[in-house]
């Protein structure tokens, strides 16, 4: 009897063992799951398109929890040099970078009513344009001038009362007026012209540029000077210099 009870013992425990074993093999070689994988490196800030990753099906034992599908990668781009076979998870992608290497970010106070403010939204393409008022004695005349053809709208902030301070403050009418603080991404020289046009231009307005049109500009349609002071006949170009 003690023999019998000895090798029933054993055999449940052999038998544990065994159950055990299929258990962890299933976990490896059982119920599978799709992933993207990689497949070749890509560099930071890359987008990740549909040629550079595939759908492998792998256990579920080693997927990652934080792995992605397709739908939640569109749109990104790698957030570190990735290696080919990584497989694709969260952290990994990240959102666009808003600025371009040469680019940086710089506010405009835009008027709310003349400044498209309510039409122009992140991503729109507007003409910073400023107006310059002339000289009493007419040697220098009234010009407007487009200082940024196609500027980049980042964000568009909440309209707000304009403060006292600076020319367009000095020469505009006594009663409240709001205000929008519209952030752009320009380059350095671009930077300065705006930031010229703050300080010394009458008027800074916006004017949205139509989605698909060509933002260049040539110089006649970049600068009006109005009237002439000698002859009085309105002169659109830009000869004799500006």
């Amino acid at each position: 009897m003690l023999l019998l009870a000895l090798a029933a013992a054993g055999l449940l425990g052999v038998f544990a063992l065994v159950a055990n074993y299929v258990s962890d093999v299933d976990t490896r070689v059982g119920p599978k799951v799709s992933v993207l994988v990689l497949t070749k490196d890509a560099k930071k800030n890359e987008a990740i398109s549909d040629d550079m990753m595939i759908e492998k099906q792998i256990p579920r034992r080693w997927a990652p929890k934080s792995a992605l599908n397709r739908a939640q990668v569109v749109g990104l781009v790698a957030g570190s040099d990735l290696a080919a076979n990584s497989i694709l998870q969260e952290g990994m992608v990240v959102s666009p970078p808003q600025l371009a290497q040469n680019e940086r970010e710089i506010a405009l106070l835009v008027d709310a009513s003349t400044g498209v403010a309510g039409q122009i939204d992140h991503d729109s393409r507007v003409d910073i344009i400023a107006a310059y008022p002339g000289d009493q004695s007419g040697s220098k005349p009234n010009r407007s001038v487009v200082v940024v053809a196609g500027a980049r709208v980042l964000n568009v902030g909440t309209p707000r009362l304009k403060s006292s301070g600076g020319v367009q403050e000095s020469n505009a009418p006594a009663d409240p007026t709001q205000v929008v603080p519209v952030t752009f991404a320009l380059t350095k020289a671009q930077e300065l012209q705006v930031s010229f046009a703050q300080s010394f231009a009458q008027d800074v307005r916006l004017a949205l540029v139509p989605p698909g049109q060509d933002a260049t500009r040539t110089l006649d349609e970049t600068i009006f000077k109005g009237d002439d002071p000698k002859t009085g006949a309105k002169d659109e170009g830009c000869q004799g210099g500006c």
